[in-house]
């Protein structure tokens, strides 16, 4: 597995080490885009992954880069049922961007296509940033129980599908439901950072597809 990554620090420089948890050899400043080689090692109570010959750090400090033709390279990579939205420049109700949302079962096929919606309407830039309730990070998630739709009541509209990211990041709590907010045009308008549908009609073609098809994964990528 390899992967561009950016070094996320306090600010000080990050420390390349010859091994995991190994000595200090070279540091590295915040900011700085490394190129990952290889799944992580832990040692020493974290887990470390390879940038370089003899040059490792800590997973922790690195944000995973996800580009346009990365996420599209995992949508045509991963296999079986899957969900893949991508963030269109179109908007809707005073601001939301639209995600493009195509159902795929397993043999490649799309069964189908929903409007999808991400972020409050005044934050449209995905961040990394826990409670920030801007969009969901562009990357590949995982269903945490492919075909469950759980009954939820206020802003998830009566639905809830959890997903888990593969990639590092401070959002938590991340999901697919129903956004009965999305036309109010008011400071709730959105979500706080979940993948959601924006009317009654989609969300039944959305639950229907999880239920029925049980995807795996759920691709978020920018058009």
């Amino acid at each position: 597995m390899s992967y561009t990554a950016t070094v996320r620090t306090q600010g000080d420089p990050l420390n390349v080490r010859s091994s995991a948890n190994g000595l200090v050899v070279d540091t590295i400043a915040n900011g700085t885009k490394v190129s990952v080689t290889g799944d992580p090692v832990a040692a020493g109570g974290r887990n470390w992954v390879q940038i370089g010959t003899n040059r490792w750090v800590a997973l922790e400090f690195l944000v995973r880069e996800t580009s346009t033709d990365n996420n599209n390279d995992n949508s045509h990579s991963i296999k079986g049922a899957k969900v893949v939205a991508t963030q269109t420049n179109e908007t809707i109700a005073g601001g939301l961007k639209v995600y493009r949302t195509q159902l795929i079962d397993s043999t490649g096929k799309v069964v189908n296509t929903v409007r999808c919606v991400s972020g409050r309407v005044s934050k449209q830039t995905p961040a990394d940033v826990a409670g920030s309730q801007t969009p969901i990070p562009f990357g590949v998630y995982t269903f945490d129980r492919p075909g469950a739709v759980d009954k939820a009541s206020g802003e998830f509209g009566g639905v809830w599908s959890p997903v888990t990211p593969t990639f590092k990041t401070n959002r938590s709590g991340l999901g697919v439901h129903y956004d009965p907010s999305a036309f109010k045009n008011n400071s709730q308008t959105g979500t706080s950072g979940c993948l959601a549908t924006p009317t009654i009609e989609e969300r039944e073609v959305m639950s229907n597809f999880i239920r029925t098809y049980k995807p795996t994964h759920l691709i978020i990528q920018k058009g």
